[in-house]
């Protein structure tokens, strides 16, 4: 019986000395971690700071807005000139003139490439072709008039209306509104500043297209917002096309009516640029910035929970050492805070205060009716103990801390519980298609 009692108290003390040198080497290499972590994060941002390469490009955007800004004012000054010869040619061969609205049509059939697809095109009026007849008289002189107030006060823009009955087989609206733009060549060839306002009245889809040149002033966004406006959809619902083309025509014809429409379009995507520049430098800066401190915190936790545990091992090496008797060994190593981390089942020592927790919960954990909770609590009896080893409620059956008395229907107001529900939120894609 004797030697069976030495037996268990030098495995005891065995496990102890073993835990508390597999605490140090996790410790140990939590910290090489945490310091690499801590070297990488800092390089970081010596390099964000040091680096030339986003004050060069910080540099050549705000010059290129300085020359976009002075090209501006040159245009609106009349120092520069944007007329264009190519585009009075090409509208010359199109339209007989520009002074009143060709009241008598002169139609042809174009065939969409890629597709089974054909509009009938007035050669007299080309920005509006309604094939599926859905716009009055009226709107067609309008889109005209805009058309030819674009000719005289823009470098080739164009806005252009087309209505089909249905869209062809295979295609859906975004790659229909794309091939018609591209056959047709929608606006200056070099400006790119056409406008395609597609619409498929079966399908009861409208897409607006917008050439590249444009795209600065017209992003998906924006497009999005002018044609999904609710005033624009509710009016398409009501077959009145006529206030909801209105609607649309208004609002791009303001954006694309100007001289500067195009050097507009460029401030735009270069602020745009710029802008996206500066958010990823100080993001990183920002992201880096919290890496590297919380790595030097924790490295500094755990460098004194380091110092801590090694003097805790040295003073229970103190307080056994004297120890002769394998029941007295067994007895002392149960009343050290080394065999109260043990039980309490310890991975990491990451602070001081974290393993001071651990030797509560390894004292409370020595009564043998102790029972392991959640949070670090400790049941023993009926009295729950916070990881801290405060009393939490001497009367655990009864108390809300048992999962057991927990209800479905208990709501804090009578009602019931909504857990689970969809909590409502969206989610967008690109391009600027819409519908009624």
């Amino acid at each position: 019986m004797k030697r069976e009692s030495r037996t268990s108290g030098e495995r005891i003390h065995q496990e102890v000395v073993e835990n508390y040198r597999k605490l140090r080497k996790r410790n140990g290499f939590f910290s090489l971690i945490l310091v690499v972590v801590l070297l990488i994060s800092g390089f970081g941002l010596f390099s964000l700071f040091t680096s030339n390469g986003y004050g060069e490009k910080k540099a050549t955007y705000d010059q290129q807005l300085t020359k976009l800004d002075q090209e501006r004012e040159d245009i609106l000054s009349g120092k520069k000139v944007t007329a264009s010869k190519s585009f009075k040619s090409a509208m010359n061969e199109n339209l007989e003139n520009l002074k009143e609205y060709p009241n008598k049509a002169n139609n042809y059939d174009v065939a969409i490439d890629g597709t089974d697809g054909h509009l009938t095109i007035n050669k007299n009026n080309i920005f509006i072709s309604d094939n599926a007849n859905m716009l009055s008289q009226k709107t067609k002189q309008k889109i005209y008039q805009m058309n030819k107030q674009l000719a005289a006060s823009t470098n080739g823009a164009q806005f252009q209306i087309v209505t089909i009955p249905e869209l062809p087989r295979g295609e859906d609206i975004e790659s229909y509104a794309n091939k018609i733009f591209n056959q047709l060549g929608i606006g200056d060839k070099t400006e790119n500043n056409g406008v395609l306002y597609l619409i498929a009245l079966d399908e009861r889809e409208f897409r607006l297209e917008v050439g590249y040149g444009l795209e600065g002033l017209i992003p998906d966004g924006k497009a999005d917002d002018i044609i999904n406006n609710d005033d624009v959809v509710e009016a398409f619902k009501d077959e009145d096309y006529d206030a909801g083309v209105n609607q649309v025509l208004d609002e791009v014809f303001e954006i694309m009516n100007t001289k500067t429409a195009l050097v507009d379009s460029q401030i735009e995507n270069v602020k745009s640029q710029r802008t996206q520049l500066m958010a990823f430098h100080w993001i990183g800066v920002v992201l880096l910035g919290i890496l590297a401190l919380a790595s030097l915190l924790l490295v500094g936790n755990l460098l004194r929970a380091r110092v801590f545990l090694k003097e805790n091992y040295k003073k229970y090496q103190s307080e056994t050492a004297s120890v002769t008797g394998d029941e007295e060994l067994q007895r002392t190593v149960k009343h050290t805070e080394l065999y109260h981390i043990l039980l309490s089942g310890l991975l990491i020592g990451m602070s001081v205060r974290g393993i001071r927790r651990a030797i509560i919960q390894g004292r409370l954990l020595r009564n043998p009716s102790a029972e392991k909770k959640m949070f670090g609590r400790i049941l023993i009896g009926d009295t729950l103990y916070s990881g801290n080893g405060d009393v939490l409620t001497t009367a655990y059956l009864a108390s809300n801390y048992n999962s057991n008395n927990w209800s479905d229907n208990d709501s804090g107001s009578g009602g019931g519980s909504s857990w689970g529900s969809f909590g409502g939120g969206s989610s967008g894609g690109g391009g600027a298609s819409g519908g009624w």
